[in-house]
């Protein structure tokens, strides 16, 4: 069986060699390929790893748990371990080959930043939008996607500043919303007209006059919400399966505990109990995956860095195959 996800293959160059760079070395024929039919890396709330026993209870955080906030620190303790699903921020995980980057966000009372959330507060939204901006003006090939996901404790007035906060940190960066998807390409994107960013923004109140921002409708992102690894495999079978065509999608890769499962757990992780259990089955599984129209687009996971990277490094040599494809033809 070759080994896709690691070395050269049939004369094939190993794309990960360099993730940091991986965009701007492919060669020139997946420059050419449409984004929505590319393989791409991504992390699974992506800027969590801020998250410490000092944060404080979010807005998004369970009932259940908000009932048990007068354990104070003990409890943030043990949510710690099942709130956080990243070791590294997003310069770490871009130098790292990450290229979509799931953000739920959060206001907090008494304060006017925004912040990301995931049960507990973790970093200000705008300093993971710096890092990125940051990160693209020294590296000019990459290409990143932002998907806004969830808004918690939200009015217009914060979805205004959240939208005034992307413009402003991206503004020509930005690629303009269109619904025909085929004719973006990487090379479309940064050697034509220097877009770097494409930003989905879920929510209604994005609707009109936001020109810059991707519907949800665009990368549809079903959510298998399982802790079965069995389930999880059909449910990413069948979603690739009935993928909407000429459209991106988004695969999500992960092990979602429900409270009854932390509550069984509570002394272990996130990352020993989800993560890890799915490491391998999951290369087993994203190696049987192949791009294209059809196939697999963005993928996202946990703890990204676990194996030395390992995850990233086989999505992105998943893109070897429409190199295959095409030497056959």
């Amino acid at each position: 069986m070759n080994n896709v996800g690691s070395y050269h293959v049939d004369g094939v160059p190993d794309l990960s060699e360099d993730l940091e760079n991986w965009m701007s070395r492919l060669p020139h024929e997946l420059k050419q390929t449409p984004i929505i039919y590319l393989a791409i890396p991504g992390s699974h709330d992506s800027f969590t790893s801020k998250i410490t026993s000092d944060s404080e209870l979010a807005p998004d955080a369970e009932d259940s748990i908000k009932k048990l906030s007068f354990l104070g620190s003990l409890l943030k303790v043990f949510l710690v371990k099942w709130s956080r699903t990243q070791t590294y921020m997003a310069h770490d995980q871009l130098i790292r080959g990450i290229r979509y980057f799931d953000l739920r966000i959060g206001t907090r009372s008494g304060n006017q930043d925004l912040f990301i959330v995931h049960g507990l507060y973790s970093a200000a939204v705008q300093s993971c939008l710096d890092e990125i901006s940051a990160f693209l003006d020294t590296h000019t090939q990459e290409v990143v996607i932002l998907d806004f996901q969830h808004f918690y404790g939200f009015t217009q007035n914060e979805h205004d500043r959240l939208m005034q906060m992307i413009n402003k940190t991206f503004g020509a960066k930005l690629l303009p919303y269109n619904q025909h998807m085929n004719y973006v390409t990487l090379e479309y994107m940064t050697t034509q007209y220097r877009y770097q960013v494409i930003c989905i923004y879920r929510s209604d109140a994005a609707r009109f006059g936001q020109p810059l921002l991707w519907p949800s409708r665009s990368f549809p992102n079903p959510w298998p919400n399982t802790v079965s690894k069995t389930y999880l495999y059909e449910y990413l079978h069948n979603g690739l399966k009935n993928r909407p065509a000429k459209l991106g999608y988004i695969t999500q890769c992960i092990l979602t505990p429900p409270g009854w499962y932390i509550f069984k757990h509570l002394y272990s992780s996130l990352k020993k109990k989800c993560a890890i259990k799915l490491e391998e089955s999951r290369s087993n599984w994203i190696e049987n995956q192949s791009p294209g129209e059809g196939g697999m687009n963005i993928i996202i996971a946990d703890f990204i860095e676990l194996s030395d990277c390992k995850y990233v490094k086989e999505v992105v040599n998943v893109n070897q195959k429409l190199i295959l494809n095409n030497k056959r033809y």
